[in-house]
């Protein structure tokens, strides 16, 4: 029976000579010492057909920060009278349009103000003719007792009347005057009680048409909090409508960093979920950070995505400064396993050196980590 220990030996021996053959296959063992960063499979080899220059420059660094989709125009609905609800007409997630009825209230109460209140225009409106219907009378009167004065007057003169007569003549006259006096203030007084009855109305009407409660917006029902039965009141929400095709990212941005931002400026943003890069304009930055996570958030506006939707999550890509790296073509790396390496010249020879890459770049670019510092010639197509 095989002792464990002697398994172990043999897998580790396996290893090994495959190990071998890997690095073998590769061209990455001779005889001679190897340089740091070179491999000694060749000491030289044919020249490549296509080279290229190792480019050394400076790249933006960039920090990312998550952030939730939201809509940009979002309305929290509520009742503004207090009633029972007796309808509900919409679900969660439902299409709306501006002007749809939401939710319907009892409207008995407010109804029966409007029909008081349309009675009372109706009773002021009477009031109003009365008013200048006396008014019109004492007018006339008032022009009767002007001409019999002035009558008495002619007459008092030429001895015909006593002056008995002449002051009954002038109190008629003056009463007169002040009977049209009190019918204009009558008519003025008719006209301020229609005046108000109209504004009651108007109040009454208002409120009628509170019991029905409308989308605000063309948009979907985000939420909903009702029930018919339910008892709403003013300030207590009982729908969200939002906008879904006006959305923007609120993220949250370190201290360090949010000075770097400001509105206007254009950033990058990545939905992993729908697999989708997008550009997004900065509409705001809050000016006060949260006390716990030392964040503030930044809001990035950005136009419409297939498949976004409020709630879903994204990053933000921020620039944070840059750096110098070492880049080169993807296509001039070899790999072999987990070794990396390129075709290099050095001093008029070609060999093989070994390096480590990071993430790729634009352009078809790999950052090289180490094994060449910038400026080498390489070949492309590094398998050769």
């Amino acid at each position: 029976m095989v002792s464990a220990s002697n398994r172990w030996l043999s897998w580790a021996g396996l290893g090994i000579v495959l190990g071998g053959v890997v690095l073998y296959a590769g061209g990455f063992l001779s005889g001679e010492r190897i340089a740091p960063g070179e491999s000694g499979a060749r000491p030289k080899l044919d020249a490549p057909t296509e080279t290229t220059t190792v480019v050394k420059r400076s790249v933006a660094i960039f920090e990312e920060s998550v952030g939730t989709v939201r809509s940009r125009r979002t309305v929290a609905v509520s009742a503004q009278v207090p009633a029972r609800v007796t309808q509900v007409a919409v679900e969660a997630g439902q299409a709306v349009k501006a002007g749809d009825v939401l939710a319907t209230l009892d409207d008995r109460e407010f109804a029966s103000r409007v029909a008081q209140a349309r009675q009372a225009v109706l009773a002021a409106q009477s009031g109003i003719a009365r008013a200048e219907q006396a008014r019109t009378q004492a007018q006339a009167r008032a022009t009767q007792a002007k001409s019999a004065r002035e009558r008495t007057k002619v007459l008092f003169e030429g001895g015909a009347a006593t002056s008995e007569q002449l002051e009954a003549a002038e109190a008629a006259f003056s009463g007169g005057e002040a009977a049209v006096a009190e019918g204009e203030a009558a008519v003025a007084m008719a006209k301020a009680e229609h005046a108000r009855a109209l504004q009651m109305t108007s109040e009454a009407e208002v409120a009628l048409g509170y019991t029905r409660l409308v989308a605000p917006l063309d948009g979907v029902v985000a939420e909903r909090s009702v029930e018919a039965g339910d008892l709403a009141l003013p300030g207590h929400p009982l729908f969200v409508v939002l906008d879904p095709a006006q959305l923007r990212l609120d993220a949250r941005v370190r201290e360090g960093l949010v000075g770097r931002l400001k509105s206007g400026d254009e950033l990058t943003l990545q939905f992993d979920t729908l697999a989708v890069t997008a550009k997004g304009r900065v509409s705001e930055v809050l000016p006060s950070a949260d006390a716990r996570s030392r964040t503030f958030e930044v809001r990035v506006d950005f136009d419409e995505i297939t498949g976004a939707r409020p709630g879903m999550f994204a990053r933000l890509r921020i620039p944070a400064g840059e750096r110098e790296v070492v880049l080169a073509p993807a296509e001039a790396i070899a790999h072999v396993g987990q070794l990396a390496s390129v075709i290099v010249e050095d001093r008029g020879e070609w060999k093989r050196r070994l390096v480590t890459v990071g993430d790729p770049l634009e352009d078809g670019l790999v950052e090289v980590l180490s094994g060449l510092a910038g400026g080498e010639r390489i070949g492309r197509g590094g398998t050769r």
